[in-house]
């Protein structure tokens, strides 16, 4: 609560903002689904943020509005077919209309509608990074940076995992219209992972990777091969940047928001011209200003 507090106060205080803002909640219709977009519009090469498995666009709240008002970027989020405010046609309920493949069509679709469908920045968490990792294949010239916030990859999904996982849903009934998104999610992890295995996140893309110090996970061979992931990951490529966030977990955004407002700040600086990006870091030193004099004016009220 704290610091959603603090991000709070810097709204109403950081200055500079190069634009008056236009926040807006889109419906678009797409092979039958009525997928839901949260836009907070700007200029510039539009930022898309893509949440992790079983959530939705208001995961982002915390973190998009000091984005915004740092970069004047367009900030686009959504929610897949089946979660939050997006509907799944109840008409296409065969499991292969539900996949991975068919989720980024029906997002290159929508974007297209909306006016998006050009150069774009990708933030992505957990599973998104997978939603994003194919979205970048498939338009590796337009993809000019990314951000992954302890993303998965396909590299994590051993055949020893995915045995259990298999083994383990096949009691699983079909849920009520209410949970068909994480349904569809979970039956679709094998082909998912399988097409997955066969895509490589371009290497033209600069990425920074924020890798949690503590994993979603109990078993430390899960742990190991997911930090081991990471690295081979940055590891592939000179501009692939790897950071341990130190104590946090699986959500980085809510143990560490103002670290994953300043990477994504700082990969979109790269991207913009040199007077845009000047003036993007300024009003990001602005920001981390005004965050730590809001925490020592907090810290000093709580002295006796």
């Amino acid at each position: 609560m704290k610091s959603l507090a603090i991000t709070l106060f810097v709204l109403f205080t950081l200055a500079g903002h190069p634009a008056q803002s236009q926040e807006m909640d889109v419906s678009v219709n797409v092979r039958g689904d009525r997928l839901h977009f949260h836009l907070l519009k700007g200029h510039g090469i539009p930022i898309l943020f893509e949440a992790g498995g079983g959530d939705d666009s208001t995961v982002w709240t915390e973190i998009v509005k000091p984005i915004h008002q740092i970069t004047g970027a367009t900030l686009i989020t959504y929610d897949r077919a089946g979660f939050g405010r997006s509907e799944l046609n109840p008409n296409e309920l065969a499991i292969e209309m539900h996949g991975i493949q068919n989720g980024i069509e029906e997002l290159e679709a929508a974007l297209s509608q909306l006016g998006y469908n050009h150069k774009i920045m990708l933030v992505a968490h957990s599973y998104g990074a997978l939603y994003a990792t194919l979205y970048a294949a498939r338009h590796p010239t337009l993809v000019k940076t990314a951000v992954f916030i302890d993303g998965s990859s396909a590299c994590w999904f051993n055949e020893e995992w995915m045995g259990d996982f298999v083994r383990e849903r096949k009691s699983d009934d079909k849920p009520g219209v209410g949970h068909l998104g994480s349904y569809y999610q979970s039956a679709n992890l094998p082909k998912t992972v399988e097409l997955m295995k066969k895509t490589t996140f371009p290497s033209s893309v600069p990425v920074i990777d924020l890798v949690s110090e503590h994993p979603p996970f109990s078993n430390g061979k899960d742990i190991a091969r997911w930090t081991d992931c990471h690295r081979q990951f940055a590891n592939a490529q000179s501009n692939r940047q790897s950071t341990t966030v130190y104590g946090s977990g699986h959500y980085i955004y809510r143990d560490n928001p103002q670290l994953v407002i300043g990477a994504i700040v700082k990969a979109y600086s790269s991207i913009e011209n040199r007077k845009a990006a000047s003036e993007i870091m300024n009003r990001y030193l602005d920001h981390a200003i005004e965050i730590a004099n809001e925490k020592g004016r907090q810290h000093g009220a709580l002295q006796p």
